[in-house]
């Protein structure tokens, strides 16, 4: 049941039909802006780097369609994390048991390296790199990928 005005509980079905699998999300109308900003940075973040990544396998041979392919597991691998490091943000923990973010920062050497090597722009994984090493230099490579949060909390511009 829609929580709301009784205009709003009123018109429930038609509003479903409307908004698919949406739900409510507050009191304050902003929190829509909100989500939907969420999930445009993950959206933005994601192509690009899919776009670098069939750029790298493209310039070796690889069809991007078989590109894609490998991409997406690696993407559906990812995602089965998220439920995860969700739990460990909201518990403000953030174990290194899998791999901690400086062994993270190596692996993102790698990625720039073989990125130059195969003339493909090193501007994303330079950039993702930058913000592992803000993340190690202030004191966090010990722990896991989720402490990265911190940084994107903070109010650095």
């Amino acid at each position: 049941m829609l929580k709301g005005s009784p205009c709003q509980r009123g018109h429930e079905a038609s509003l479903r039909v409307l908004a698919g699998g949406t739900g409510y999300l507050g009191e304050d109308p902003g929190l829509a802006s909100l989500h939907d900003a969420a999930v445009l940075v993950m959206m933005w973040s994601v192509l690009n780097a899919f776009l670098h990544g069939v750029a790298l396998l493209t310039k070796a041979g690889i069809p991007a369609k078989a590109a894609a392919a490998v991409i997406q597991g690696g993407l559906a691998t990812t995602a089965g994390w998220l439920a995860g490091y969700a739990e460990q943000i909201d518990q403000g923990a953030h174990p290194g048991d899998d791999s901690t973010i400086a062994t993270h920062l190596a692996a993102m050497d790698h990625l720039i390296e073989e990125s130059a090597a195969s003339g493909i722009s090193t501007e994303l994984p330079a950039f993702i790199k930058a913000i592992a090493q803000r993340a190690v230099d202030a004191g966090h490579g010990a722990k896991g990928y989720t402490a990265l949060i911190e940084l994107f909390l903070s109010d650095r511009s």
